[in-house]
């Protein structure tokens, strides 16, 4: 026999026992519908937790796109070449202020999710209702592989999630729910989203569309409230969009390119799908578990738990359903269009709302199930992934990999070379040239905390200029497998040939060591004359 009970917009249903004098055991389905929101943060939380610990232990040099970072913000700008510069600036302030703690980066990666979901939380319990709005977030935290083991890294692509769910939620908020001061709130998340990704500006094209297309949205713009907020957006982005025309351009150019061009329509074709099954791989969590607690035709499971969502209207229907699919869809018209391969990274922020639509799609009433497999999924993923992230790392290794940046020796070599610089020179290390990761390890892990002349290219590190070279002089690093890279530094150094090689031991028994050439430029030793920047 059964017994049905509601709380916070939750039914679920408990097996009425025939000894009334048995002590009633609370199920999974009683304890989500009281505590759902308890246990979503609980879990949020643990997963942020073991996420930040997990790779600060089980790595030994922080991943490449966060050592770049780091090595931007040691010189200030409105923009680098690759990219907007909120990442540089926060890492750049976080050396300053903790110069020995850089595992904060991965802190940083786990506060960016949970700003993201808490977005997610609070527009789904708006949309939904709050049972409904429990399960999307869940759905999003444990079924979008985005928002687990790839945010260990701090990234733009890790910062544009936050700010991408906070657009949608503030928009949602002006428009939908006509809300005046909430225009200033979009304005600046949006022009805080110019200075971490351009990608964030997709969904901004898709909102300003949605906002003229709708009446409410073009009820909204005949008061002086979103013009107020568009003159404040504009004006924050001024320093930046002026550093953009100033530089040509290069990190507008970076968003835009490609790890391999077509050279049909049919390649063409391909890299979209690729691009798309790549997507639909990242949501393989969020599929399985609505096939297994959900579930189709004759598999549906018993149900344990019955949630009714909000009624939402056809208009908020439509709208939240082209937040969700919109971008992803333009995404592949223009790569369809730039014919080249998109990494797939660059899917991070645009399936924050995924969780939301799958749930919107299921509704308006969900029949759960399965409840004991689906936490025993969740529970194993929020603990379980981190850690194999970090782990998987080493098996890498011992499966023959040659480089796994994440387990470079980069102190053990950084400490080599800085000493061989000061057995040649009384200046302390200022700068090193060389490519972003052989060169760049050594530059942040350097005691000195050196600047990096990128590539040996004035224009990618304008910061460092041939006169400043010619004072400080410059502790040149390559591969000496490398030599593309050696031909390029040596279009700013003719006569280079290394002075010598450094060695550090694998980070594994077994392993081949890590060799790598150096040479000493001296100060006065680089003529300020020649022309500055290298054409390629």
């Amino acid at each position: 026999m059964f017994d049905t009970r509601k709380s916070d917009g939750f039914t679920f249903f408990c097996e009425e026992p025939r000894n009334q004098v048995t002590v009633h055991i609370p199920t999974l389905a009683t304890i989500f519908a009281r505590h759902g929101n308890s246990a979503f943060w609980a879990l949020a939380f643990t997963h942020s937790v073991i996420s930040t610990i997990a790779p600060a232990i089980g790595f030994h040099t922080l991943p490449r796109d966060t050592v770049e970072g780091f090595l931007w913000g040691r010189s200030f700008q409105w923009g680098y070449f690759k990219h907007p510069p909120l990442q540089a600036w926060l890492l750049g302030w976080s050396e300053a202020v903790a110069p020995t703690a850089a595992w904060l980066a991965y802190l940083y990666a786990q506060i960016c999710v949970l700003v993201t979901l808490f977005a997610i939380w609070r527009l789904a319990r708006t949309i939904l209702g709050p049972g409904a709005g429990v399960i999307a977030s869940m759905l999003t935290l444990v079924g979008i592989h985005y928002y687990g083991p790839p945010m260990a890294t701090f990234t733009p692509d890790t910062l544009s999630a936050p700010l991408w769910a906070l657009t949608g939620l503030f928009w949602w908020r002006a428009v939908v729910q006509r809300r005046q001061l909430f225009w200033f709130a979009l304005a600046l998340t949006v022009a805080v989203s110019v200075y971490a990704k351009y990608v964030g500006l997709l969904l901004v094209g898709v909102l300003g569309v949605l906002t003229l297309i709708t009446p409410e949205g073009r009820r909204e713009l005949t008061r002086r409230e979103p013009w107020l907020a568009l003159v404040f957006g504009l004006a924050l982005v001024v320093p930046h969009v002026a550093w953009i025309i100033d530089t040509g351009g290069s990190s507008l150019a970076h968003a835009v390119s490609t790890d391999a061009k077509a050279d049909s329509f049919g390649m063409r074709l391909w890299f979209c799908f690729s691009f798309l099954v790549a997507q639909v791989i990242e949501h393989s969590g969020l599929i399985a578990l609505v096939v297994l607690c959900i579930g189709i035709g004759r598999s549906r499971p018993r149900t344990e738990l019955l949630i009714e969502e909000r009624p939402v209207s056809e208009r908020e229907r439509t709208l939240l359903l082209a937040m969700a699919f919109a971008p992803i869809l333009i995404a592949l018209l223009t790569n369809l269009i730039v014919g080249g391969e998109f990494r797939q990274g660059r899917g991070t922020a645009l399936f924050a709302f995924s969780g939301i639509a799958a749930v919107l799609l299921a509704g308006p009433v969900l029949r759960l199930g399965r409840l004991k497999v689906a936490a025993a999924i969740a529970l194993t993923m929020v603990v379980a992934l981190p850690i194999i992230n970090a782990g998987h790392h080493h098996l890498r290794l011992a499966w023959g990999a040659s480089v796994v940046p994440t387990l470079y020796p980069a102190q053990a070599l950084a400490d080599e070379l800085e000493a061989r610089w000061n057995d040649r020179t009384a200046l302390p290390l200022r700068i090193v040239i060389g490519e972003r990761w052989h060169a760049g390890n050594i530059a942040f892990y350097a005691k000195a905390k050196p600047q990096i002349l990128l590539d040996g290219d004035f224009r990618i590190s304008p910061w460092i200029t041939r006169e400043r070279l010619a004072q400080e002089g410059a502790l040149v690093v390559w591969h000496p497998s490398d030599r593309t890279m050696l031909a390029r530094l040596r279009e700013l150094i003719p006569d280079l040939e290394a002075d010598g090689y450094a060695y550090a031991s694998p980070a594994m028994r077994g392993s081949e060591p890590t060799r790598l050439a150096y040479a000493v430029i001296e100060p006065k030793l680089v003529d300020p004359d020649q022309p500055a920047g290298l054409d390629y």
